[in-house]
């Protein structure tokens, strides 16, 4: 009962409380001016959120390996590349003087010598034997001394010569001239072949015999 009779008081009070703000304040006769309104300040515009930036991660260490060492080469010569030495062959003709040319460098009378020997002789170092080949003048007086493996063409042309070895057994020309280096022995002139060949062609002479001065001199 006494709540009750507190709630209707607090009724009784708010409404009067309502109605005399509702009434016009008057002031010695005259209503009281109204309080200018309250301006209130626009809120200001919201500020852009700080961005939220991610802590660093730690730094990633990667081993490297030291780097080696390595000595310097020195630069590689250039290949040597040897010339290739081909083997040598000696050819020549052997002649027969008749006695109207006995004694002079002439074979304007003369005719090819079958069965005459030649020989070459080729010198190497001191040390070492000299090397001799020969070969045999065919019916043309025409003679070929092969290659060999122990002559090549480097140096030939200085190391070896070639020398009248012997007359045919059964032939008059028995004597040997000096013509062309028959008897001091003639150096080779390198010739070049009409078709190439598999070694180094070389020539010398022509080389002569004549008869003996002692048969020239009895037809004389």
């Amino acid at each position: 009962m006494a709540l009750s009779k507190v709630i209707v008081s607090l009724m009784l009070l708010i409404s009067l409380g309502i109605a005399i703000s509702s009434e016009a304040v008057v002031v010695d006769g005259y209503p009281a001016p109204k309080k200018p309104p309250v301006v209130v300040a626009p809120a200001s515009a919201p500020k852009t959120p700080p961005v939220a930036v991610a802590p660093a991660s730690a730094p990633i260490y990667y081993y490297t390996p030291s780097p080696i060492a390595v000595p310097p080469t020195s630069s590689a010569s250039p290949p040597v590349y040897l010339p290739i030495r081909r083997f040598v062959a000696v050819q020549g003709v052997v002649f027969a003087k008749p006695c109207a040319d006995f004694g002079h460098d002439t074979l304007m009378h003369s005719v090819p010598l079958p069965g005459a020997m030649v020989k070459m002789v080729c010198h190497g170092k001191p040390q070492d034997n000299a090397l001799m080949l020969t070969a045999v003048t065919d019916e043309n007086g025409y003679f070929f001394i092969p290659p060999t493996k122990k002559v090549s063409e480097y140096g030939a042309q200085k190391r070896c010569r070639v020398f009248l070895h012997s007359p045919p057994a059964t032939s008059k020309f028995q004597h040997s001239t000096h013509m062309n280096g028959g008897l001091s022995g003639a150096y080779l002139r390198r010739t070049k072949p009409e078709k190439p060949l598999p070694f180094v062609l070389y020539t010398v002479g022509p080389f002569a015999y004549e008869p003996l001065p002692s048969v020239c001199h009895q037809k004389a």
